[in-house]
């Protein structure tokens, strides 16, 4: 064993993730992986959080939109990646993540360029991982 081998990390194989909400959490439009269900309760917070008079809370919000919105992307796509795992037919797979796509960009009024332009990315990559495999 060579001297710098000592002081090298040693990478477990117990590696842990931690999930994305916890089990017990309910599902808000803050963690959920329905596009409907984020756009709207997105909009619903920014309405409510205006309603109890409470301005900056909103604008702190409408300021996260974009970030707001890539991390439900991000999210959704990992939805996707594991519900079109099983799917052996190539043909079949993009087509039912085609569709899951689909469900996000009905909302792209609500997106700016940057936003729709990492929706096509994610859509490009899920496409992409099935003709690795």
């Amino acid at each position: 064993m060579s001297f710098f081998n000592l002081f090298k990390k040693k990478n477990s194989d117990t590696t842990t993730t931690e999930p994305e909400y916890a089990p017990n959490e309910p599902i808000t439009w803050e963690n959920t992986t329905v596009a409907d269900d984020f756009f709207t309760g997105y909009l619903d917070a920014i309405s409510q959080l205006e309603s109890d008079k409470q301005t900056a809370a909103a604008e702190t919000l409408r300021a996260d939109e974009p970030t707001l919105q890539m991390a439900f992307i991000d999210r959704f796509a990992k939805h996707v990646q594991s519900e079109t795992a099983t799917i052996k037919d190539a043909d079949e797979r993009t087509a039912a993540i085609i569709t899951a796509i689909n469900t996000i960009r009905v909302h792209n009024k609500q997106m700016n360029i940057t936003v729709r332009a990492h929706l096509a990315q994610t859509k490009k990559n899920l496409i992409g991982e099935q003709h690795e495999n």
